[in-house]
């Protein structure tokens, strides 16, 4: 039996094992990309290291990614081996039980609470809070990381190695939840405690964006930029926001440079890459930019491939937009197809995430984006305040907002329009692309004062909060 950095038995005669264990710990805390070779080092230095098998299927579960969902079941087998021959810790069994319930049966609720029950009983536990906190952001659940992290804080010690990027956890969570004073103030702190906490900087980020900050937004990231070489996927992330800024702004030359070159230089492996580069393209051309057919093509092309994936719903939207935006009608109905199958058929996380919530949203994407506008606001406005479900951030989130709020200019809708822009605007700034809606709107009223009444959550507003756009 060895121990790891927090205290935590590891069953294993290996002090290598071990080492490489607490490697891909403090790496999956940091975002960095070595965290999947650490797990398999871990079990070079003994195959049956069950928390090494468990960690490393989850993390393959978390893709998103069909393929690699057999890969993740090898190493619940693996595990339950050697949990069976070997025996093993409280702590080891919990991360195969939770393994197994979203590998084979689909359910991450049950993974993230299994995960959650083992940190109550034993808080100080990097690796479990970070698995279980994953998990929970896939679901869409910032109250449930927000109330994980905080007693991992408290049982571990100042000086604990790597607390500063559960800081950083917290810190997000807090924003995501409407603290955004008391978020960036942790994620400020996060990044004094680890300078190369890519989690803390992007909750820093998030309150930026949300607030405004564009300029402010920028020079944050150039403080990060040396941080991100050798991160996961989530350091192109990271280059998403920047792109954001830069569109707040109204600098869409700089925004299309970073797809170009950073976000979508090459298909990613992740379901977040192509979610950061469907977003991003549809970002542009909302604002003007002629991104051209070709960027369009590239990804349906790649979202044609992961038809019958259905991971995810979040990612499913993701395809959605790529297919809806090129063009390709019979590849989005045979998305939308697979959706319902899933969602009708299935009787785990995601399908029931499709059914009540994913489904109807994609169904109204792929009609603002082809050609059904009136029907799209209809169905958007209808899921608007239920979208949490998908998973993912409030930032990443607001591209189905965008679109709901272009499908009702689109239908000459000035009400349903200005109903969901003054929605936005109490929980984010507004920038170019904001006042480019309202100058729209406002063309709407001057062309048809009768039938582009304004909204009656507002009456004789004029629309003031909304006209106060910033650009900072």
């Amino acid at each position: 039996m060895q121990q790891d950095l927090w205290g935590g038995a590891v069953t294993t005669t290996s002090r290598a094992a071990a080492d490489a264990l607490d490697a891909a710990t403090l790496s999956l805390l940091a975002q960095r990309d070595d965290t999947a070779r650490n797990l398999a080092a871990a079990i070079a230095s003994d195959p049956g290291l069950v928390a090494a098998h468990a960690a490393l299927g989850l993390l393959h579960l978390a893709s998103g990614r069909r393929p690699r969902q057999a890969d993740a079941l090898h190493h619940l087998g693996a595990a339950r081996i050697a949990f069976a021959e070997r025996g093993g810790t409280r702590r080891e069994g919990a991360l195969v039980l939770a393994l197994g319930a979203w590998g084979e049966a689909g359910d991450m609720w049950r993974a993230a609470d299994i995960l959650d029950e083992q940190l109550r009983d034993a808080p100080a536990d990097p690796l479990m809070l970070r698995l279980a906190y994953a998990i929970r952001f896939m679901l869409g659940d910032p109250v449930g990381m927000r109330l994980a992290v905080q007693p991992v804080l408290d049982a571990l010690p100042l000086h604990a190695p790597g607390r500063g990027y559960l800081r950083g956890c917290l810190a997000f969570a807090l924003g995501e939840t409407g603290e955004r004073w008391r978020a960036e103030c942790e994620g400020r702190l996060a990044l004094a405690e680890a300078p190369d906490d890519l989690w803390g900087a992007h909750a820093v980020a998030h309150v930026m964006e949300e607030t405004g900050r564009a300029r402010e937004g920028l020079g944050w990231l150039d403080g990060t930029a040396r941080s991100t070489a050798g991160a996961s996927v989530f350091g192109r992330h990271l280059v998403w926001h920047r792109a954001l800024f830069h569109l707040h702004l109204g600098q869409a030359e700089a925004a299309l440079h970073l797809y170009d070159t950073e976000v979508w230089r090459e298909p990613g492996t992740d379901f977040r890459d192509f979610a950061n580069a469907a977003s991003l393209l549809w970002r542009l051309e909302s604002q003007g930019v002629a991104v051209g057919a070709a960027r369009w093509d590239a990804l349906a092309d790649e979202a044609e491939r992961r038809l019958g994936e259905h991971c995810l719903a979040f990612a499913d939207l993701h395809h959605a937009v790529a297919l809806g935006a090129a063009g390709r009608r019979g590849a989005a109905a045979r998305l939308i197809r697979g959706m319902r199958v899933r969602a009708t058929e299935h009787a785990d996380s995601q399908a029931e995430v499709m059914a009540r919530v994913g489904l109807p949203v994609v169904r109204g994407v792929v009609g603002a984006l082809l050609g059904d506008p009136a029907e799209a606001a209809t169905v958007l406005r209808a899921h608007r305040n239920e979208v949490q479900a998908l998973g993912g951030s409030n930032a990443q989130r607001d591209l189905v907002h965008r679109i709901g709020v272009e499908a009702a200019l689109a239908a000459q809708d000035g009400a349903e329009a200005e109903r969901a822009l003054v929605e936005r605007a109490a929980s984010r700034a507004s920038g170019a692309w904001e006042a480019a809606r309202l100058a729209r709107l406002a063309a709407m009223r001057r062309r048809s004062p009768r039938r582009v009444r304004p909204s009656a959550a507002r009456p004789g507003s004029g629309m003031p909060a909304l006209l106060r756009v910033g650009f900072a």
